[in-house]
């Protein structure tokens, strides 16, 4: 009677472990959130893009103070050994003259320059900067994306992992069970001992079973910890079992919704900008360029051949119009339309390919969640079913060999549980970061 109270208990185990709270960690699992912070925190991926991000503003900064005058200073020095003379000769009036240049030439400029129009070459570099510097935030977030699936990843894998030890430490307790039954009821003459020898055998494949399990929870506790800079022998809190998910959240967000939350799609849009601002600064150098300055000089030797130093000031405006260029301004427009072209098709390839991306996500996550309420249902049926079968055989009806196939059905059944759970939640990360809003 109390091996057959025992029994029924561990069954009663597993079925609250299925139904029941499974975690402290509540239904949301806030162990995972601090465990994505932690990551995010630490992962250099992010790191490095947000240090883009910075450079890219940076050098928006630089392009938006081109479109303001320059103020720039100039000093000079230089020694002639031969300087210029002007001798002038009148004869009628009898008068001579003749002027000297100085050997030593020296002095200081300032010069304050505008540009009025470049042919568009200061706007499009402006514009163009603004996209790299968006370009740069959005790549920040699809690396943080795809860090926030990869932690899940990592998380739920160690979670079920060491709940994979548990099943393997509850099959070997109820192997154990079927060799204290089957030596009691050979050292009761019961049955052969044959049977005996079978059941050390499966115990003995159980302690393999649990030796490999237990390699596999530490590897995968080492990679949960390194993925998010912790000390190998430092223990971070997790579920205590991978959550059940029986529903779907409500998909509320449309793919087209979904597509507008990707940075995929907005970095191919943004790329598209780029090369079209690309194409105008290239184009800019065939069009007219005008600029104003003024030019402020104290130097030596000074006007109206002066040897000491005279303060002086030049005020320009300057106008360049190419004019001919060998047929390169046409062939610059056409690499120009060219690069925008194929800016444009692989905008066109990244939207099917991020609407599938979210319509199989969508399938493989509905799919996961009706793989766990099948394997709820077989897992109970098969813990029934391993009941049944050692009542049963300790009252003769059937052979040790119906009992063990009921035991591995049993702790196969417990192990597609599992899996299938492990394989909910990620298709559920999947899902979201696909829809872009993992981790909100």
């Amino acid at each position: 009677m109390s091996i057959k109270f025992l029994y029924f208990g561990q069954w009663a185990i597993i079925l609250f472990a299925i139904f029941g709270v499974q975690t402290a960690c509540a239904q949301q699992s806030a162990c995972l959130q601090a465990y994505r912070n932690r990551v995010i925190d630490y992962n250099q991926d992010i790191k490095a893009a947000g240090y883009t991000v910075s450079l890219q503003k940076e050098k928006e900064k630089s392009a938006k103070a081109d479109f303001l005058p320059k103020l720039s200073a100039d000093g000079s020095f230089s020694y002639t050994g031969n300087p210029m003379e002007l001798q002038v000769d009148i004869p009628e009036m009898n008068i001579s003259r003749s002027w000297q240049g100085s050997d030593m030439k020296y002095g200081a400029s300032l010069t304050l320059a505008q540009p009025l129009y470049q042919g568009g070459f200061i706007r499009a570099g402006y514009d163009k900067s603004k996209k790299e510097k968006e370009l740069a935030e959005y790549e920040q977030q699809r690396i943080t994306n795809n860090t926030v699936y990869n932690a899940d990843v990592y998380y739920w894998n160690a979670v079920a992992q060491t709940e994979m030890v548990k099943i393997a430490e509850e099959f070997k307790s109820s192997v154990s069970l079927l060799v204290d039954v089957v030596r009691h009821r050979v050292q009761e003459e019961y049955t052969d001992r044959s049977d005996l020898l079978m059941a050390e055998v499966k115990l003995n494949d159980a302690n393999y079973r649990l030796l490999q399990a237990e390699n596999r929870r530490e590897v995968a506790r080492l990679s949960l910890n390194s993925f998010a800079g912790v000390a190998p022998d430092s223990v971070l809190q997790t579920d205590s079992a991978v959550i059940s998910l029986r529903e779907m959240d409500d998909r509320n967000e449309t793919t087209d919704l979904g597509l507008a939350h990707r940075p995929e799609l907005r970095i191919a849009l943004n790329k598209v900008e780029i090369q079209k601002a690309q194409a105008k600064m290239a184009n800019a150098q065939f069009l007219p360029r005008v600029s104003v300055g003024i030019d402020g000089s104290y130097m030596s030797p000074g006007y109206n051949f002066r040897s000491d130093m005279d303060p002086n000031y030049v005020v320009y405006a300057k106008l360049s119009v190419p004019i001919f260029e060998w047929g390169k301004r046409k062939s610059t427009r056409r690499a120009g339309k060219y690069g925008i072209d194929i800016a444009q098709e692989n905008h066109h390839k990244v939207v099917d390919n991020l609407r599938l991306e979210i319509e199989t996500a969508y399938y493989t996550y509905s799919q996961s969640i009706e793989k766990v309420i099948f394997t709820e249902s077989s897992l109970q049926k098969a813990a029934e079913s391993e009941y049944l079968a050692m009542e049963k055989y300790k009252e003769g009806n059937i052979s040790i060999v119906e009992v063990i196939n009921a035991q591995l059905y049993h702790q196969e059944a417990k192990v597609n549980y599992i899996q299938s759970k492990l394989d909910a939640q990620i298709a559920k990360s999947g899902f979201e970061r696909a829809m872009g809003r993992i981790g909100y």
